[in-house]
């Protein structure tokens, strides 16, 4: 079983180095806007938004695999254009892999603008931008070599004669994506969008002969929609994929979160506050099926999720899934009042 385990982390080790890394991915990423589109950067039904998430998988390892993810964005009092919406946010993630201290830090800072595109301000479009700097580093004492193995084990005294360069990697990186949305003052909301981050492709080199090897573009498209059966109702549904493209990697996740709502906000005070709860089930691709639960109180929203995986890694991983929790606060929502200082905000017509 150890050798098994041993196999699993150098593998996934392998793929980061000579593949330059893919980027985390969170269960719960609807509640990540920041990552997962720029667009979407202040575009919402809040004065500001504030979102943390922690992960955490592979704890069958000896140093379970971590990410980190937490971003505050705002919508912003601009209106150098009628029905315009301006977003304003910063961003960071870190994720951090097993033994060798494998560490990915991106901080990142976003600005989206978006056009109303009807008298009601029902549809909108909005194009983001994000930019940042990242940093790549590892620990090599911890990493064995195969030129280290010695009958049945290593032997860390000897030297692994491998093209090592530095630890730390620092680079520039670029992400940008545009999205469409349609609140309604009916039963229905949807919105879809596509995003590319990485559109640079920063080298991230940790090893000489994979210098000036560039990080894959990640490309999403990522659909949400929100319905209930009747006017008043306190129950909704909401459907949402994403499909993600890295390299090699394809992604694509699928599922519902059913919403049950105790007290709904006022349109135009915001003195009204929502209650509610959400059971979610979700299914990435033939590899996890994640359940999720979000509570709403008032603003402040706390949630958690847990995946089964499926599939041979059950064999390598002792049937242990990855939870996420995640804590986040919403300021000023109101429903249906997507910008507070639009004279066609739904609820005063």
């Amino acid at each position: 079983m150890k050798r098994l385990l041993y196999i699993l982390a150098i593998s996934v080790l392998s793929s980061a180095v000579f593949g330059q890394g893919s980027d985390p991915h969170l269960s719960m990423q609807n509640y990540q806007s920041l990552n997962l589109n720029p667009a979407l950067t202040g575009n919402m039904e809040t004065k500001f938004r504030w979102q943390n998430s922690y992960r955490e998988q592979y704890a069958v390892i000896s140093r379970p695999y971590r990410t980190y993810s937490s971003a505050l964005d705002f919508n912003l009092p601009i209106n150098a254009w009628g029905g315009n919406i301006w977003g304003f946010g910063l961003n960071a993630i870190q994720d951090d892999q097993g033994d060798a201290n494998l560490v990915n830090t991106r901080i990142n800072v976003s600005l989206a603008v978006g056009q109303y595109l009807d008298p009601r301000e029902e549809h909108s479009l909005s194009v983001g931008f994000q930019g940042g700097l990242g940093q790549r580093a590892i620990k090599y004492d911890n990493v064995y070599w195969n030129s280290q193995w010695v009958g049945s084990g290593f032997a860390l005294y000897k030297n692994p004669n491998e093209p090592l360069i530095e630890a730390t990697k620092q680079y520039l990186d670029m992400s940008t994506g545009i999205q469409y949305q349609f609140n309604g003052s009916g039963n229905a909301d949807f919105g879809t969008g596509i995003s590319m981050y990485h559109f640079n492709r920063p080298d991230n080199s940790l090893y000489l002969d994979t210098n000036n090897v560039q990080l894959d573009r990640r490309i999403n498209w990522h659909t949400n929609a929100e319905f209930r059966i009747r006017d008043g109702s306190m129950f909704a549904t909401r459907p949402s994929f994403v499909f993600t493209k890295q390299g090699k990697v394809n992604l694509f996740m699928v599922g519902n979160e059913f919403v049950f709502f105790f007290s709904e906000p006022t349109r135009t005070t915001g003195e009204k506050k929502e209650y509610s709860m959400s059971l979610g089930l979700h299914h990435r691709w033939l590899t996890d099926m994640i359940g999720s639960i979000m509570f709403n109180l008032g603003g402040l929203q706390i949630g958690a999720s847990y995946d089964v995986t499926l599939g041979n890694i059950n064999k390598l991983n002792g049937y242990q899934g990855a939870y996420e929790v995640f804590i986040g606060y919403r300021g000023g929502y109101r429903k249906g009042s997507r910008n507070r200082y639009s004279p066609f905000r739904k609820g005063k017509h």
